[in-house]
């Protein structure tokens, strides 16, 4: 499950790893129509590149189930409500172990964020749940949360842009908060209930509108994906 590129030797100052990370950066963002076809000679044109380090990306990305292969080619996958539930129920099993077992030493002076800033709200989002996992000293899981971080992360973008739910997830984090300085690990463990219950039941809408976002990338997703390799 998700095999990751670190443990390939050298892999990180390769031209295959920046065109993985240019490729799932569009994919995480969802950038891409779903079911494109990845034709490696074309994004090898795009970022002026040879074809081998592209072909090894996305051999890459299909590996770790971010693309999906059928007969000879690579193609983009759409949004799904049951992958996206299992990832934030995932993170939300995480916490939960972790708050039970007293594992997460929570810091006072962490805070969220004080304006409405749905960047900076999900920042910390993502930022609060891998702390936790850090704390549970388990490689495995930490490495899992983080990827069900990135898989959820465009998905929790649309929920924050919604101003109810905005508030309504602000309010809960601060709650939540709370809640660990005061050491109250069963209203903490209800909280995190509460929270992931409420974006899982959003998770229909937001796959339809995230697929019609996506879909509407057919005319820029190449450009795109030529400024994400110019960052990478």
């Amino acid at each position: 499950m998700f095999r990751n590129h670190e443990y390939k030797l050298g892999w990180g100052r390769s031209k295959a790893s920046q065109a993985y990370k240019a490729l799932k950066k569009l994919i995480v963002y969802c950038e891409v129509p779903p079911c494109t076809r990845l034709d490696a000679i074309v994004i090898s044109d795009v970022l002026n590149t040879s074809i081998t380090p592209v072909r090894e990306a996305l051999i890459q990305l299909e590996t770790e189930e971010y693309i999906a292969s059928y007969g000879n080619g690579y193609y983009t996958q759409k949004l799904e409500v049951k992958k996206l539930s299992d990832q934030f129920d995932f993170i939300k099993v995480v916490l939960t172990h972790a708050f039970r077992e007293n594992l997460y030493e929570h810091s006072k002076f962490v805070m969220l964020p004080s304006w409405d800033d749905y960047y900076l709200i999900s920042e910390f989002l993502e930022s609060f749940c891998e702390s936790v996992a850090e704390a549970t000293k388990n490689d495995r899981m930490r490495h899992y949360v983080h990827e069900s971080i990135l898989r959820t992360r465009y998905v929790r973008w649309l929920d924050l842009q919604r101003p109810e739910r905005l508030s309504r997830i602000r309010g809960d984090a601060s709650e939540l908060l709370e809640l660990l300085n005061r050491g109250a690990k069963d209203g903490a463990i209800a909280n995190v209930d509460r929270q992931f219950s409420a974006v899982i039941n959003t998770i229909p809408e937001l796959v339809l509108e995230g697929n019609d976002r996506a879909g509407n990338t057919k005319e820029s997703w190449l450009q795109t994906l030529s400024s994400n390799w110019a960052e990478s």
